[in-house]
């Protein structure tokens, strides 16, 4: 049995502990904050609450996977139900037309059915269709394994960004959905448009309670498994140079541990990069928004409902979302004011590697492990983490 420490308890640290205390070791969780759940819980300026990024998730069975490898299945604590279509609007250039598109997710009838009627023919289809075999690559190779300091994988598509790859697409006019991913941007690697493929086939979910339904689920979990989670312990940095063997907080102790799993969102050997996006948190005066909805201007904005009349847009932090999307029709002037912004998440910096290890007893995943790090690829990587690791000798 190894004593193992999971600094973090967001969706990385608790979904690494439930999956690592099943395989029988000792575990503790060390949470900054007064509650478990990081991002999971939302934010909440002016104690009101707002979603931190979407709150949906595709990759359903990377979710049913970690509940049912930690104990019980997901449904014994939480359902999970498909999500609605996410509304692209590409706005008019000059004097052409332009194109709403409300892409279903799911099968690839009913995105070919959205895009004929939104454009008369379907281009879209066949140009997600290739994505398979990449998809699987980049599945067997990088995210479903665990990486040390030099790992050889090349992923698929390497050398091509997403706008070179969104040329193939035969109508111009959607090329902007190719190039459109969550914290990404069109020089990102090409091999990221795979999850155009995923959300297609394996379609995008919502939580029974929403993500902080996810958080108590898993909250839950963890106590069905005994494992200590400790609160407001905050943590500097991992204790040792060549070979970490624990934690050092920020009062100056220490607590040692055979290996330690860092799961805060942040890299602890590299400083973090100032924020270039912004979450701005918006409340609606009679007016409403689609529940999931992108902006395909200049000023790419996108949207989420966040429960009653509230909705978070994320825009780059120059831009202010709520005159774009005055511009394009979709509020009046009476519609909403802003209730604040946020720095959002840090955007991708490449192709993740979800589990990775850059000096032994220290294992990073989540946001740590590679920015703007998503829910599924983070679950993909806290499995490979507690493969390699493996269960420890029964008494």
């Amino acid at each position: 049995m190894a004593r193992i420490l999971v600094v973090g308890g967001g969706f990385a640290g608790l979904s690494a502990a439930a999956r690592l205390a099943k395989l029988r070791h000792d575990v503790t969780v060390l949470e900054r904050a007064d509650r478990p759940g990081g991002r999971l819980r939302g934010l909440s300026p002016d104690d009101e609450h707002w979603t931190a990024g979407p709150p949906t998730v595709t990759l359903p069975g990377v979710f049913r996977d970690l509940f049912r490898k930690s104990g019980r299945p997901m449904t014994a604590l939480i359902d999970i139900t498909p999500a609605g279509p996410r509304r692209h609007v590409v706005p008019r250039r000059g004097l052409r037309r332009g194109v709403t598109v409300d892409l279903p997710f799911g099968t690839r009838g009913a995105q070919h059915d959205a895009v004929v009627a939104a454009r008369g023919r379907d281009a879209w289809s066949p140009w997600v269709d290739v994505l398979g075999d990449p998809w699987n690559l980049l599945r067997r190779e990088v995210l479903e394994m665990t990486h040390g300091p030099d790992s050889p994988v090349e992923p698929p598509m390497s050398g091509r960004t997403l706008t070179e790859l969104a040329r193939n697409l035969k109508d111009p006019r959607l090329r902007p959905l190719a190039v459109d991913l969550l914290g990404a941007d069109p020089r990102s690697p090409a091999a990221l448009a795979v999850w155009h493929h995923v959300e297609r086939n394996f379609g995008r979910w919502r939580f029974a309670g929403g993500l902080p339904g996810l958080a108590d689920a898993l909250v839950t979990r963890l106590g069905e498994r005994k494992v200590t989670i400790e609160t407001a312990v905050p943590v500097e940095r991992p204790r040792g140079d060549d070979v970490v063997t624990g934690v050092v907080l920020e009062d100056g102790s220490a607590r040692e541990a055979d290996l330690v799993v860092w799961a805060t969102g942040t890299d602890p050997d590299v400083p973090a990069p100032p924020p270039t996006r912004r979450w701005t948190a918006v409340r609606l005066c009679g007016g409403r928004l689609p529940e999931d909805f992108v902006v395909h201007d200049r000023a790419v904005v996108r949207g989420w409902h966040s429960g009653e009349d509230r909705w978070v847009l994320e825009s780059a932090a120059e831009v202010d979302p709520l005159t774009v999307l005055r511009e394009h029709g979709m509020l009046t002037g009476d519609d909403a004011f802003a209730v604040t912004a946020v720095d959002a998440p840090a955007a991708h910096g490449g192709v993740p590697h979800p589990a990775r290890s850059p000096r032994p007893g220290l294992w990073l995943v989540g946001g740590a492990a590679a920015a703007g790090m998503s829910l599924e690829v983070t679950g993909m990587g806290t499995a490979a983490l507690a493969e390699h690791i493996g269960a420890a000798p029964r008494r």
